[in-house]
């Protein structure tokens, strides 16, 4: 049987390899591309050299594409966050994995390319029962949700919770993660296609884009126990002011910014202004309320992260694969798309039209497709096409074409 690496150069038949880059246009606009770079060299000391099988694409990724996400490397870059592979070849001071593992990696960018780099702090084996798609989804959705409750939010039985883009990677996430908790009240946004999906999870759902406070306020009349914004804009000012004493207000995201057109600049331009009208926020009004606000960046903590924060994300994400295989938690494929089909995987954030996470894959195995019968209902914003159904995944037996209704386990 030939091995990893003898399989991808086969594959191949050169000396390079496949990847995604974000390159910057004539016309200054970001564009994605599939292209070919040099295959990296042997690793050294710390190093891990790694054969990727599959990659999530986040909200941040969409971000980055238009020039939204701070830190940003000047283009041309590979960008990504986070995906799983097998393990090719290790440096001479690594002990915590070896050649032939199956792993999930966690990096600020440069996850979209069939192998890779990385130093070995955050590269973890993944439990036998997971599949690589299940795996390149799990680290910036279930991190993000489970510091937000956990960490900073501190969530207790009995409390409520509000949230946005239930629907979404991290959306899943605090919902399955949210049943950890006896007694929680959840309350979430998002758009209404999805509402079938997930009113079976979450007890009170409510379009994004209608004001929801007093419809909140009646359901919660001394105010909500934690917020947990990933839009920002407007949603700053209605969070805090359904914020209950001694409440907590926790902004991990900015997605509010792709609210207006993205291919449109001037509807962009006006959307940052927007942003920038906010009121400020007053820290008497916080000290008299006893009200608190926090910010989350997992990507800033990747950038400017020391030793101490390696290892405290390294054992949160032990903690979740604990979790898998207890059954508490299954991360959601929306859907799988190729390299080649980059554009079509964002399309998906930027038009909202995901429940769960969508996967990129370097490459494409046909497979023999079954007899299948395709559910009547169409409005739940899943991929039923060919990009999760002709597409096979890097394990023989990953099944990741599922129905989003599965993503709470019973």
């Amino acid at each position: 049987m030939a091995s990893s690496n003898e399989t991808m150069t086969n594959k191949n038949s050169t000396s390079d390899i496949k990847c995604i880059i974000l390159q910057q246009t004539l016309t200054g606009k970001r564009e994605p591309k599939v292209t070919t770079i040099p295959k990296p060299p042997a690793p050294t000391d710390d190093e891990v050299l790694i054969a990727v099988k599959a990659c999530g694409i986040s909200f941040n990724d969409v971000l980055a594409r238009y020039g939204l996400l701070e830190d940003t490397p000047r283009p041309p870059f590979v960008p990504g966050f986070e995906f799983s592979g097998e393990v090719l070849d290790i440096g001479t001071n690594v002990t915590n994995v070896d050649r032939g593992d199956r792993v999930v990696v966690i990096t600020y960018f440069s996850a979209w390319t069939e192998q890779i780099i990385v130093k070995k702090d955050l590269v973890f084996k993944i439990p036998k029962e997971m599949t690589y798609r299940e795996a390149a989804v799990l680290p910036v959705a279930y991190l993000t949700a489970y510091i937000l409750l956990f960490e900073i939010g501190n969530i207790k039985p009995n409390q409520t919770l509000l949230f946005h883009s239930a629907g979404g990677g991290i959306g899943v996430a605090l919902t399955q993660l949210s049943k950890l908790v006896p007694n929680l009240t959840l309350i979430a946004t998002a758009s209404s296609h999805k509402f079938e999906v997930l009113r079976a999870h979450i007890h009170y759902l409510f379009e994004h884009d209608i004001d929801y406070i007093e419809d909140v306020k009646k359901i919660a009349p001394d105010g909500v126990d934690l917020v947990l914004d990933c839009m920002a804009g407007d949603d700053c000012e209605r969070g805090l002011a359904l914020l209950k004493f001694n409440g907590k207000y926790i902004m991990y995201g900015t997605s509010s910014l792709l609210g207006w057109s993205v291919k449109n600049f001037f509807g962009l331009t006006k959307g940052m202004s927007n942003w920038w009208q906010n009121d400020k926020i007053s820290c008497l009004r916080l000290f008299q309320d006893s009200k608190s606000i926090h910010g989350f960046n997992l990507i800033q903590l990747l950038l400017r992260g020391s030793n101490d924060t390696r290892r405290y994300l390294a054992d949160i994400m032990h903690k979740i694969f604990i979790l898998y295989k207890e059954g508490k938690i299954k991360p959601v494929i929306d859907s799988v798309f190729t390299f080649e089909e980059i554009n079509n995987a964002l399309g998906k954030l930027i038009e909202r039209k995901n429940i769960g996470k969508v996967v990129i894959e370097p490459f494409v195995q046909a497979k023999i497709e079954k007899a299948k019968k395709l559910k009547t209902n169409t409005s739940h914003g899943r991929s039923e096409d060919a990009h999760s159904s002709s597409t096979s995944g890097p394990d023989d037996d990953d099944n990741d074409d599922k129905d989003p209704e599965d993503f709470q386990q019973k």
